[in-house]
C-alpha cells in the first residue's frame, strides 16, 4: 500500500523517541499499532462488502439476461405458432383444391382399357 522502506521507519522511530520520550514510547507504539490494525480491518470489511455487492449486481444482471432470453424464446414460439395457425387454413385449402383438380382430371380422362378392347 505505502512504499515505506526500513530507512523511513528508522527515521520515524527516532523522531517518535525524541518527541514522546523513552518512557511513553512503548505505550504510544502499542496504541498506534492498535489503531493501524483497526483501520486495516475496517478497510478489509469495506472492501469485502463492496466486492460482495459487485458480485450480487453481476448475479442480478445475469438473472435478468436469462429472464429476457426466456421471454424472447417464448415470444418467438408464440409468433411461430400464430404464423403457422394463420397459414394453416390456406395451405390445407390449397391442398384440397389440388386434390379436387387431380380427381377431376382423372375422372375426365377417357379410360385406355375401354377404347382398346374391341368386341370380337
Amino acid at each position: 500500500m505505502f512504499d515505506i522502506g526500513f530507512s523511513e521507519l528508522l527515521v520515524v522511530f527516532v523522531v517518535m523517541l525524541l518527541v514522546v520520550g523513552p518512557e511513553r514510547l512503548p505505550l504510544v507504539a502499542r496504541k498506534v499499532g492498535l489503531y493501524l490494525g483497526r483501520m486495516r480491518r475496517s478497510f478489509q470489511q469495506v472492501k469485502a462488502e463492496v466486492e460482495q455487492e459487485l458480485e450480487i449486481e453481476a448475479v442480478k444482471a445475469q438473472l435478468k439476461d436469462n429472464a429476457m432470453k426466456r421471454e424472447a424464446e417464448l415470444l418467438q414460439q408464440e409468433l411461430n405458432k400464430d404464423v403457422e395457425d394463420a397459414f394453416a387454413p390456406s395451405i390445407s385449402a390449397s391442398e384440397d383444391a389440388d386434390d379436387s383438380e387431380d380427381t377431376q382430371a382423372v375422372n375426365s380422362k377417357p379410360s385406355t382399357s375401354d377404347t382398346s378392347e374391341k368386341p370380337q
